[in-house]
């Protein structure tokens, strides 16, 4: 491998993709474009296509090692194909990577969880960890698996769908169908809606001050914010939810014995709050011997983790 070369990283998201050229672990150059994702599956791909098109029209695309893409939803590695993708439009076995293979680069595409975890392992807190399980939270809550500095994707590509471990069979309706999730107790609405329910205990909660008491505009950014400045109702929200995550990474912990969890998305940047409630509580809720010793870190790529995560794609493939 001629680690000279470039590679092109690619992020898409549900409103925007993201391109950028990565040398080593600097992003030399970034451009987005929206992804128009309530339209069709042609549509996005012209939008990935596009995107390609104007980074290479400033660079050969023979600087390059290849191309690798993030994408949030169930992918298959192997044959490039995205079966499926809930937050995209008549999304149903598209065939991303042939759709791009007018480019004449290896193309390597996963799904954002897993690319998050290795963007941590090449560029980021990873670096110096044999073994590590990435937590991304946001509108899911989803992860990666990282053993002897390998990602684990199981027998069908599915591992790390840590947001879908059960903490509770008779709690709260998740998304996919199930009750008592991790994501039901760690995904942004739900984080919302418990925080509602709460604000009528603390009328005088920074948080309403923050959002002008539009409760539409309650987001992790706000809690986050109000939490740095002491709010009690803001601290009480993310102490509740590092708890419920951290029932859930105890679970693996006790599984794998990993010791070393990264915690990546936006109530990440909650920092110590959440970071020591979910160590606390895998702690708690773990076999002694094995978690005794745990450490929970935050995420180090933060806003570079998607173009960085697709590129290090083409890292662990081609290394």
């Amino acid at each position: 491998m001629k680690n000279e070369k470039l590679i092109l990283g690619i992020d898409v998201g549900g409103t925007t993709i993201k391109f950028g050229v990565v040398n080593k672990n600097k992003i030399l150059s970034e451009i987005s474009l929206p992804t128009y994702a309530y339209e069709n599956p042609k549509k996005v791909l012209s939008q990935v296509e596009s995107g390609v098109k104007q980074i290479f029209s400033k660079y050969s695309n023979k600087d390059f090692l290849g191309i690798g893409i993030g994408f949030p939803g169930v992918v298959d590695p192997k044959t490039g194909i995205v079966t499926s993708a809930p937050n995209f439009a008549n999304w149903k076995r598209v065939e991303v990577r042939k759709s791009l293979s007018k480019f004449n680069l290896p193309i390597f595409i996963d799904n954002d969880a897993n690319c998050a975890a290795l963007g941590e392992l090449y560029f980021g807190r990873g670096m110096k960890l044999s073994n590590f399980v990435m937590v991304t939270l946001g509108t899911g809550v989803g992860g990666g698996i990282i053993l002897d500095k390998k990602l684990f994707r199981g027998e069908s590509g599915g591992a790390g769908e840590i947001g879908h471990i059960t903490i509770d069979y008779s709690g709260p309706n998740c998304k996919c169908g199930k009750k008592g999730c991790v994501e039901a107790y760690a995904g942004n609405s739900y984080i919302k809606q418990r925080t509602i329910n709460k604000l009528h205990e603390y009328p005088d909660s920074l948080i309403l001050e923050l959002i002008n008491h539009d409760l539409d505009k309650i987001e992790p950014k706000v809690i986050n914010d109000a939490a740095q400045k002491g709010d009690v109702l803001a601290i009480k929200i993310l102490k509740e939810t590092g708890f419920y995550i951290g029932i859930g990474l105890a679970n693996i912990a006790n599984i794998l014995d990993i010791k070393h969890f990264i915690i990546g998305g936006g109530i990440s940047q909650a920092g110590s709050v959440l970071l020591g409630a979910i160590e606390n509580s895998i702690k708690e809720h773990g076999v002694k011997n094995i978690v005794k010793d745990v450490k929970v870190y935050s995420a180090k790529l933060k806003n570079r983790a998607g173009i960085l995560g697709a590129a290090s794609l083409v890292l662990s493939n081609l290394k």
